[in-house]
C-alpha cells in the first residue's frame, strides 16, 4: 500500500497532515508523518519505521502571512507492507515539488480564508492526485536473487560471499534478469570466478545467450582490463569508464546498465584507493539508470574491511544457510 501525504507546518496549529491520498485510508502511523518536519534532515530523506517506510522531501515556499516569510512543506510517500526501496520515489517527489512551487501565491491555498485560497487549495489537490497516480505505477528493479526486495536505479550494493558457488548463485540470475529486462550488462571478473568460467556458465544457463552477445548487450572483462588498465588502479578513470558504458547503453536503446565487479584482486596497498572509489561511485551511480553489485570475499575481509565496505554501499547482503539476507539497507546519509 502506498499513501501520498502533503504536510504543512501551520503557523497556528503546528505540523499537520494537510492533504492525503487516498483520503479515506486509515492507518495510525500516518498521524506521525508531519512530525518529520521537526527532524534535522534537509531536502530528501528516508525514514524507516517498524511498520512502514517513508520517502520524504522537505521544501519551503514564500509566504506573506503575518507571522512568517515562508511556509515549511513536506511531501511523503508512505510505504506499508511492501518490499520496495523508498529511494525509488526521489526523482518523482522532486518533480512534484517543482510543480507545487510553480503555483503563484501557493501559501494562500494552505490557509482556507478566501475564494482565492479555495482555488489554490483545489489546484494543490489536483496536483497531488496526479502524482499519486504516478507513484502507484512505479516499480523497482528486480535483481532476481531471492531478496524479495525491489531496488531503484542508482543503487550500489555489496555482497559478501564465501565460495565460488555463492558467486555463481547470485551473479548468474542477476545478469540473466538484466538481459531479459533489456539492460546492458557489464561483469568484471577476478580469480575467484574468472572470465572464462563466467562465460561458460552464462552460456549454459541462458538459452539465448549468444543472441544477447550478438546484440552487444553484455561485456565481460577480467579486472586487469578494467580496474588495472595500463597497470595501475586510477579510480577517476574507472568512474569515467562507467559513464561511457552508460552512454553507450542508452545510445543502443537499452533501458539502463547493470554492473557487477569482483574485488578478490585487492591487496592491502590498494584498499584505501579502492575504498575511496567505492564511496565516490555513489555520486556517479545515483545520477543514472545504473545499478551496481560489488562482490567481496568474506574470507579476505577482516572486520574493519567489512565495516568499511558496508559504509560505502547503500545495501549489504550475505548468504547464510542457503538464504539471502540484507545486513544493511540504505544509510540515509548517502541521500541527504
Amino acid at each position: 500500500m502506498r499513501v501520498l501525504i502533503l504536510s504543512h507546518f501551520n503557523i497556528f496549529k503546528g505540523p499537520i497532515n494537510f492533504l492525503k491520498i487516498p483520503e479515506a485510508f486509515v492507518f495510525n502511523g500516518l498521524k506521525t508523518i508531519p512530525k518529520h518536519l521537526y527532524l534535522h534532515e534537509k531536502d530528501f530523506f528516508i525514514y524507516d519505521n517498524e511498520t512502514f517506510k517513508t520517502a520524504n522531501l522537505k521544501f519551503t515556499v514564500p509566504s506573506k502571512m503575518e507571522r512568517t516569510e515562508y511556509e515549511d512543506l513536506m511531501i511523503s510517500v508512505v510505504i506499508i507492507n511492501e518490499q520496495i526501496s523508498p529511494k525509488i520515489f526521489q526523482s518523482i517527489l522532486k518533480e512534484f515539488k517543482e510543480e507545487l512551487k510553480n503555483i503563484k501565491n501557493l501559501y494562500k491555498g494552505l490557509y482556507k480564508s478566501s475564494e482565492e485560497s479555495a482555488a489554490k487549495f483545489l489546484k494543490i489537490k489536483e496536483i497531488l492526485l496526479k502524482y499519486y497516480q504516478a507513484i502507484k505505477d512505479i516499480k523497482g528493479i528486480q535483481l532476481d536473487i531471492n531478496l524479495n526486495y525491489n531496488f531503484p536505479w542508482g543503487t550500489h550494493i555489496c555482497y559478501f560471499y564465501q565460495k565460488k558457488e555463492d558467486l555463481m548463485d547470485i551473479l548468474i540470475p542477476y545478469i540473466k534478469k538484466g538481459l531479459e529486462d533489456n539492460q546492458f550488462c557489464v561483469w568484471i571478473t577476478s580469480e575467484d570466478l574468472n572470465e572464462k568460467e563466467a562465460k561458460k556458465k552464462l552460456k549454459s544457463e541462458i538459452k539465448n545467450y549468444n543472441e544477447f552477445l550478438k546484440k552487444g548487450q553484455i561485456e565481460i572483462f577480467p579486472y586487469t582490463e578494467w580496474y588495472f588498465k595500463d597497470g595501475e588502479f586510477k579510480f577517476q578513470r574507472v568512474l569515467d569508464g562507467w559513464v561511457q558504458k552508460y552512454n553507450y547503453a542508452i545510445s543502443q536503446g537499452f533501458n539502463g546498465i547493470r554492473v557487477t565487479g569482483n574485488t578478490a584482486w585487492i591487496e592491502k596497498k590498494e584498499w584505501k584507493d579502492f575504498s575511496d572509489y567505492e564511496e565516490e561511485i555513489n555520486n556517479v551511480v545515483g545520477n543514472y539508470r545504473m545499478i551496481v553489485l560489488c562482490t567481496y570475499s568474506a574470507e579476505k575481509c577482516g572486520i574493519n574491511e567489512i565495516l568499511e565496505v558496508m559504509k560505502t554501499h547503500q545495501v549489504a547482503t550475505i548468504r547464510k544457510e542457503g538464504k539471502w539476507e540484507i545486513l544493511q539497507r540504505y544509510n540515509n546519509s548517502l541521500f541527504n
